[in-house]
Order: C-alpha cells, then structure tokens, then sequence
C-alpha cells in the first residue's frame, strides 16, 4: 500500500482552533472538549503539529452534543477565519482571482486536514441558465458526514464572500445528507436553493465569477507562500509526521502479518512506548489507529469492482470476510455490498 493520499490521516492544529474557539464562545472549555479525544490543552500550542481526523471529527460530534447546536457545522463555517486555514487561508488571500484560488485550495487542502477530496468541474448545461460551475468536497470518511459536509461548505461561501468582497449567493447548494427537520440555517447562510440527499456535496454558482479579481492579491507574497506551501505539501506527502508514517506502515503490514505495534515502531526508529506516546498526542491510540486505518483501506478498495470481499478482508487485515462485516457495519451502518451497491447506484 504505497498511496498514502487515500489515508484521511490528520487534520491541522490551527484547522482545530477553530472548533475549539467557536464552542468556547458557546461556553464549552476547551479542556472538557479536548479530554473527549484524550487530549490536553497544550496541543493547541503547537500550531504545526496535527491531530488524528477521527479526533476531530469526534469532537466535532462532542461538540453538537455539549453545545445542544445541531447546526454546529454550518455556524463553523460562517465564522471561518483565514487563520483557521494556516498558510492556505493567507495563500488564497493573495491570489490574483477566485480561479487562482479554487486552484490552490484544492491543491494545498490537506494542509489544513486530509478529510475529504476537493474537485471543481463544470456543471451541465441548464436551460435559459449561464454557465455554472459545481465546487464539490467528498468526505473519505463515514463519520460525522452532516456537519462536516456543511461546515465545509459553509466555510467556503463564507470565505469566497470576504476574499472577493461580493455579497453574493450561490445558484444551488447540495448536500449528500438527508434534509435535517429546520432548514432556516441552511436558507440564511447560503441564500439560494439548498438540496439534500444528492449524489455530491457541492456549491453551484456562475462560471464567470471564476474571473472575480480579489481585492488582496499580492503577487509577491503569493509566490513567497506557494513555495511555503509546496515544501509543507511535499512533507505531508512524505508521512514526515509521525501518525502519517506509522499509518502508512500500518497499511503496508496488515495484509502480511497484521497490526504489529513493535514491528511499527521498529520501522520508525522509536520505541513502542514512544510510538504510543506520539499517537496520545494526536488524539489516538494504537487500536484506535488500527481500526481507522482499516476502515478507510477498505472503503477505498470497495471502490475496485475487480476486488472481492474475501481478498478486501485479507488486505486490510481480517482473516475471513464475516469479520470484515462486523467491522464495516459498526464504521458505516451498512453491509459492504451494499455500499458497494450504492457506490454503482
């Protein structure tokens, strides 16, 4: 397994910050918060370090629970601000237009968390309609798909109306979701039409607004931060942290002799007892890493036909396909044929 890309590994510390400052203006402390993933507060002292995905997302979901705020993702998202995006928040700032930067969000976007894939494409043709095109986001993991979906979305309507300085809405807003029961958040933030259960989560908007000149271009720091950022890219890519080195491993050796926690740590140069605590540090334990790094392998080989369920089980560690099953029901809710299923659908 030498793709790494496939991994929804981490997210960054200063992407978290923004959980975190928005639920303390809710009255959630930060230290109630972070204990739900067997964090400290000190993590959020280290803006470059990066927490598991699936610590955020579970104190994303901690967060709708403590907060009693069912739209937690959507009110996220409008309160965005560049710095919760690290260096891509002030790289997209300097960009000459919005095309510039739809370009590097979703070239740089797993600098701030590998969550999900980012596409741009056009939209098919509409009848007395202008061009349109869709700005997409499909999550790689099962949890918290809600919130994380709106969150995202609204973060980049949000973002794109403060970059372009135009007060505009979209066409259309889908949301693969089913329609939670009030909708009056989803109408005041996005303006438009807003859709569920679809087959994408996507914003849709006029295809000439991609020539929209920002009104902080800078094309100096521009090229000064997309050096920055290709070098924090090439890093990430290179599992140059450690919870991305050991789940690259990790998914190396399931298929040969399955989860090896001396074996991992062997590979890394570090103790067992370092590599333990290097993932407390990002919000995991080592069952923990291995269930994850399970689920999202078998979530993407799902997606080969050509793939049987008993040669799926044997890749990402099972000894027989009934194990996988219990497995995939507990991550998704579902069979792994029927996912398949729907996949095709």
């Amino acid at each position: 397994m030498d793709n790494p890309a496939i991994l929804a590994g981490s997210v960054s510390v200063a992407y978290l910050q923004g959980l975190i400052d928005h639920l303390q203006r809710q009255g959630v402390a930060p230290e109630v918060l972070l204990a739900h993933a067997q964090l400290t507060p000190e993590v959020l002292a280290q803006r470059d370090q990066r927490v598991a995905a699936s610590a955020y997302l579970a104190l994303l979901g901690e967060g709708v629970r403590l907060s009693g705020d069912g739209c937690l993702g959507l009110h996220l998202g409008e309160a965005v601000r560049p710095g919760y995006y690290g260096v891509l928040g002030y790289l997209i700032m300097s960009c000459a237009t919005l095309a510039d930067a739809l370009h590097r969000q979703a070239r740089y976007a797993a600098l701030v968390g590998n969550l999900g894939v980012v596409g741009l494409d056009d939209e098919p043709s509409r009848p007395g309609c202008e061009p349109l095109v869709a700005h997409s986001w499909q999550p790689l993991l099962p949890q918290q798909q809600r919130q994380l979906s709106e969150e995202t979305l609204a973060g980049w309507v949000s973002f794109g109306r403060w970059i372009s300085g135009l007060d505009i809405a979209p066409t259309e807003v889908r949301f693969q979701h089913p329609a939670p029961a009030d909708t009056s958040e989803h109408q005041r933030i996005f303006r438009c039409p807003v859709l569920f259960g679809q087959a994408d989560n996507a914003l849709i908007f006029p295809k000439r607004l991609l020539g929209v000149p920002l009104g902080q271009a800078d094309a100096q720091v521009q090229g000064t931060l997309d050096a920055y950022a290709d070098r924090l890219l090439g890093e990430l890519k290179q599992g140059h942290h450690v919870l991305d080195q050991a789940r690259l491993q990790l998914a190396r050796q399931l298929p040969e002799q399955g989860p090896d926690l001396e074996a991992i740590a062997s590979a890394l140069a570090l103790s067992p007892r370092t590599l333990q605590r290097r993932l407390r540090e990002a919000g995991l334990s080592f069952s923990q890493l291995v269930d994850e790094t399970r689920q999202q392998l078998a979530l993407h080989y799902l997606r080969d036909p050509a793939l049987e369920l008993a040669e799926i089980a044997f890749l990402v560690g099972f000894s027989e396909p009934g194990s996988l099953a219990r497995a995939f029901r507990r991550w998704t809710g579902t069979s792994p044929g029927e996912y398949r299923r729907h996949l095709c659908s």
